[in-house]
């Protein structure tokens, strides 16, 4: 039969048939590279059990060699110590120059006796009657000039120097003086056996190109291992790297083909390199390659010994050893294996070149059509839901309450919306990361849709704020328990990746009426409500109602008070005493602020703090209190009063724009001539977070100009133990809020005495804010806190009644007992 294009054309191709052929095709392919590749491989194998062999017979003539060498000095102090009478220059001389001569990578030896401070002055003059009239022990300064040796307990002065022409040059030089030669003659002086310095400078040379062996020479009847180990000095030998391994290498017969590289394992990165050694093959010279390019080829590395420093050296091989190369065994098998595999794609590539581009065009037009769905169902998606939680988003809750509101105003209907933000959340975002907050985020999601109905819509807003239409529903218990189910789901534990956080939810309900202006007004109200929560302390609910509407006129009001109070001259500080519970003795004040309201009357910082840190009013008050307080000490001083120090509380909100509080106050303390450590700053959890946030090195700073730090309200906030260990605290004041029931609540009573013993564990003195009672303040003598503060000692006062209390030094009550045994059951 003939085939022709026009069969081909008409007769589809059956990709069947072609299986057996392109199976036999890749798997002979699969087995010509697979017997390449074994071929290849022992190959290289033996390269390199060819190039270990031989590196290690390297090594082990280098270490057996360079090990005879540095026992020369043994030579030396045998000559030295068995002599029956003292050895003179002369014959020293001599006898080492001997020594020298077989050896050409010994540069020269010498004897360095050992001279104490008492000993220094005769040998001086012993040296100088020997015909050395200048002679001195000497040492160079930092600038490398000579000078005469400082004074010190003990000097190593070389005498015996040889050859004889270095004897100008080096005699006297203190070796104890230069921390190389002196770490190595501690380490021979400690062993007893040889020890060698890494490559140095020599005295006579600039470059350091060689290195010193020492071995010490003891008294005759006191042996290395004597207890007090004092040697009459140490004989030394400086070896000169280049000339020794060239000796060395050079008279032993080992196959070539290998540069050697020595390094200085304990030097710095990029200082490592002692000597080069290249093969003896090469016919030009080459340059020597970098550590880094050395490890990243093909090498092989041992340790050579010098006494008692080891060098690494790493063999590179070259030429024939260096390998690399494939057989013509492997070349030929992958050659044959390239030939069938290019004959199988040909024949195919000629036989279904039509069938493969049709479907590869049909294929590309599938994927695009499907590309374009998806990319259809995204857009959908991202125009309406929140990419993070599934939820609607904004513009899909708006659209939503626009018809839900229109629908009600047509047909007499009834809706509500709830607005819900996450309490503290900003703390786990802060603390555990964003993707922690982010997963946060996501469980909400998935609980919000678990109690909220199917027909009601939920929609995130942004950041942790959430919005639900809850349709056909106006009745508050209905809508109350709605919010309960929320709130009670919302409240329990979540695992965020290993990591456990709890938080809560704030919610603010609107229910539409005829009166309702607008959709956009609905979602106002709810969030007036929503704000009332929060002023209610979290964790709950409130409905909308027309006196929320009012209170906000009021806060905006009082705003605009806040801003003039200051230049009215109606803000005052107060002060409370902190006290020693041992003694009554008053050992500290905290200032706090009040408010002369001219309608109001004296207000309390929870009644307007909260607004000025809203609109900002905050820092202008901050400052105020500090330029307050340090004029109070100031006039203090004055009248002959010895103010304790004044604790200053200083907020979150604060320190989000003065990022330069320990500036601030030394100039405002400045101002008034006193000391900023009279001033002790305290902050809560939340401003201890925001701080590390904005500065890591706020709080050593203030402490370096005398300023204690403390934290403030211990114990109600989130968890500060990794900060606490990075930042270190003076103080720990526990949050007054475990007072009242300190007596009555097991957990209070247990988070108090755990706060006393962290205190104690991190170094921080800790004190007890809230005492109001005899039996509070017993509780707490008895858990080992030593500081308190609140009513029970004095209520905060005015500066003239603060001052009447310093006078006195300390506030008489009545000691305190020792706790009722039911107390102790309770808590212990």
């Amino acid at each position: 039969m003939e085939i022709s294009a026009d069969n081909l054309a008409v007769k589809p191709v059956q990709w069947k048939r072609y299986t057996p052929a392109i199976l036999a095709a890749v798997v002979g392919t699969l087995i010509a590279l697979g017997a390449s590749f074994a071929v290849s491989s022992w190959e290289s194998r033996l390269d390199e059990l060819k190039l270990q062999e031989i590196a290690e017979d390297y090594r082990q003539t280098l270490n057996s060699s360079i090990e005879n060498a540095t026992n020369i000095l043994f030579t030396l102090r045998a000559n030295y110590s068995s002599a029956d009478r003292p050895i003179g220059r002369t014959e020293f001389q001599a006898y080492a120059k001997d020594l020298r001569s077989r050896l050409p990578g010994l540069r020269n030896t010498g004897w360095a006796p050992h001279v104490t401070r008492q000993q220094r002055a005769a040998f001086e003059q012993a040296v100088r009657e020997e015909g050395f009239a200048d002679f001195e022990i000497w040492e160079r300064d930092e600038k490398g000039n000579r000078i005469r040796a400082r004074d010190r307990d003990e000097f190593l002065p070389i005498l015996f120097p040889d050859p004889q022409e270095y004897t100008k040059q080096i005699i006297g030089f203190d070796m104890y003086s230069e921390p190389i030669r002196a770490h190595a003659t501690a380490r021979a002086r400690l062993t007893g056996r040889p020890s060698a310095t890494p490559p140095i400078n020599l005295i006579t040379k600039e470059e350091p190109d060689g290195f010193m062996a020492f071995v010490p020479v003891y008294p005759k009847f006191a042996g290395p291992h004597d207890p007090q180990r004092i040697p009459d000095g140490f004989m030394y030998g400086v070896f000169g790297t280049a000339p020794m391994i060239e000796n060395i290498l050079g008279a032993k017969t080992l196959p070539a083909g290998l540069d050697i590289y020595f390094l200085n394992p304990k030097a710095p990165a990029g200082q490592r390199g002692i000597f080069w050694y290249p093969s003896r093959t090469r016919l030009q010279p080459a340059a020597a390659l970098t550590e880094d390019s050395m490890r990243a080829a093909r090498h092989w590395s041992g340790q050579i010994r010098i006494a008692d420093q080891e060098w690494t050296a790493i063999f590179a091989p070259t030429g024939e050893l260096a390998g690399g190369r494939l057989s013509w065994q492997a070349i030929i098998v992958f050659g044959v294996g390239l030939l069938i595999t290019a004959m199988i794609i040909i024949y195919l590539l000629v036989s279904l070149k039509r069938t493969v581009r049709l479907e590869r065009l049909t294929g590309e037009l599938r994927e695009a059509t499907a590309k374009l769905q998806r990319e259809s169902v995204k857009v959908t998606r991202l125009a309406s839901l929140d990419s993070m939680t599934g939820l609607a988003n904004r513009a899909t809750f708006s659209a939503r309450l626009a018809e839900t509101f229109a629908a009600a105003r047509r047909d007499d209907r009834h809706f509500a919306v709830f607005c819900l933000d996450l309490d503290h959340f900003k703390e786990v975002n802060d603390t555990l990361g964003h993707p922690s907050g982010d997963l946060l985020l996501q469980i909400v999601a998935e609980r919000l849709r678990a109690v909220v109905g199917i027909h009601d819509l939920i929609a995130r807003l942004g950041g942790d704020e959430f919005a639900i239409l809850v349709v056909d529903a106006s009745d508050r218990p209905l809508l109350a328990s709605i919010a309960a189910r929320i709130r009670n789901a919302l409240k329990r534990r979540y695992d965020l990746d290993g990591e456990e956080a709890q938080v809560s939810a704030s919610l603010g309900i609107s229910i539409y009426d005829t009166e309702t202006a607008s959709p956009d007004a609905m979602l106002v109200e709810a969030d007036l409500a929503l704000y009332q929560t929060k002023h209610d302390g979290r964790d709950g609910y409130s409905f909308y109602s027309t006196s929320l509407e009012r209170k906000a006129r009021d806060r905006l009001a009082m705003s605009e008070e806040i801003r003039a109070a200051i230049a009215n001259d109606e803000l005052e500080v107060y002060y409370q005493p902190q006290v020693e519970i041992s003694s009554g003795r008053i050992v500290g004040m905290e200032a706090l602020l009040r408010w002369n309201h001219p309608q109001r009357g004296l207000l309390l910082p929870a009644s307007f703090l909260p607004i000025a840190v809203t609109t900002g009013a905050i820092h202008s008050i901050g400052q105020w209190v500090l330029e307050q307080v340090c004029q109070q000490i100031g006039r203090w001083q004055r009248e002959g009063i010895d103010p304790p120090r004044l604790a200053i509380s200083i907020s979150a909100a604060q320190l989000k724009v003065v990022n330069t509080l320990d500036e601030q106050i030394r100039e405002t303390a400045a101002r008034y001539a006193i000391d900023p450590g009279r001033i002790e700053i305290e902050l809560t959890e939340a401003a201890l977070i925001e701080s590390n946030k904005i500065r890591t090195d706020i709080i050593p700073d203030l402490q370096a100009l005398g300023i204690s730090v403390a934290i403030d309200d211990f114990g109600i906030g989130y968890s500060l133990l990794a900060l606490l260990r990075t930042h270190p605290l003076d103080r720990l004041k526990i949050a007054r809020q475990f007072m009242p029931n300190l007596l009555t609540e097991p957990g209070d009573a247990a988070i108090v005495r755990a706060a006393l013993v962290l205190a104690r564990e991190f170094g921080m003195e800790a004190i007890a804010e809230g005492v109001e009672t005899a039996d509070q303040l017993a509780f707490l003598l008895s858990a080992g806190c030593r500081f308190a503060q609140g009513s029970y000692f004095s209520r905060p006062v005015p500066a003239d009644e603060a001052s009447a209390l310093l006078q006195a030094g300390s506030i008489s009550r009545p000691p305190a007992a020792k706790p009722a045994d039911s107390v102790r059951l309770l808590v212990g």
